[in-house]
């Protein structure tokens, strides 16, 4: 889970159903508003503001394969209905494991193997932390070789944020399903066989050209999938990551 942007405003379509509806506004009725358009609008500003990365796992979201998050729950008593609409309490969200896909997206049984929000449901836990007040650096979770997320203790510390709440917020997600981990396994594994195929790996312009190429946006302002792994791969043999991580402007935000 990394940094996102928060969005300042409604997109256009959930504005206009706002203003025409007030007090009346209601989450399910919103996404049947327009035959459905105001709805896919705001899940692709959603999506594009996270780079096509789950706002929580980080696996990249396209076409149909992506949902409307609340961070809130909708089922939250106080309130889930009063945040349902709300522009600063929605991202966009893989499917949680629950369509069948790829073997990084669905594996059965799949109540043993939901994440993201399928995951966290209709907890609406104090100690669960919105990936839109997560510090950009330094990086509160980091991945281990065998494709482990869990919090980063130093970092934690550094940023003043309790690595419980950290350690929480991966268990409610349930980031460490075993689908997941051994993308995250596969990603590493990658990112070392890419390591050794270049000229000069002692050359710090070489490496830090490619780390840029794998921690920046691509040319359609997209991210590549499992941002976290990569950038904790990194960590382990060059301080370059962070370095082009820092510069600005900060676009992989």
């Amino acid at each position: 889970m990394k940094a996102i942007r928060e969005l300042n405003k409604p997109t256009p379509g959930l504005d206009e159903y706002l203003g025409c509806m007030g007090e009346d506004a209601d989450w399910d009725e919103f996404r049947s508003h327009n035959s459905g358009a105001s709805y896919r609008e705001l899940r692709d500003v959603l999506t594009q503001n996270q780079h096509g990365l789950c706002a929580y796992c980080e696996i990249a979201i396209r076409g149909w394969r992506r949902q409307i998050e609340h961070v809130i729950p909708q089922s939250d008593a106080k309130l889930g209905k009063a945040e349902a609409l709300d522009i600063a309490n929605t991202v966009a969200c893989c499917m949680g494991g629950t369509v069948q896909d790829d073997e990084d997206r669905y594996r059965r049984p799949v109540g043993h193997n939901t994440s993201c929000g399928q995951a966290k449901g209709s907890q609406n836990d104090e100690n669960f932390i919105d990936p839109r007040i997560l510090p950009a650096l330094p990086s509160l979770m980091r991945v281990l070789d065998n494709g482990l997320i869990e919090a980063d203790e130093n970092a934690c510390q550094m940023a003043g944020f309790p690595p419980d709440r950290v350690t929480r917020t991966i268990e409610l997600l349930n980031l460490n399903v075993e689908r997941l981990r051994s993308a995250r396994e596969k990603r590493w594994n990658g990112l070392e066989e890419e390591l050794g195929q270049i000229d000069d790996p002692d050359d710090p312009d070489m490496v830090s050209d490619w780390i840029r190429s794998e921690l920046t946006p691509d040319e359609d302002d997209r991210l590549v999938s499992f941002f976290t792994t990569s950038r904790s791969y990194f960590g382990t043999f060059s301080p370059l990551a962070e370095r082009v991580l820092k510069q600005q402007p900060q676009a992989w935000i």
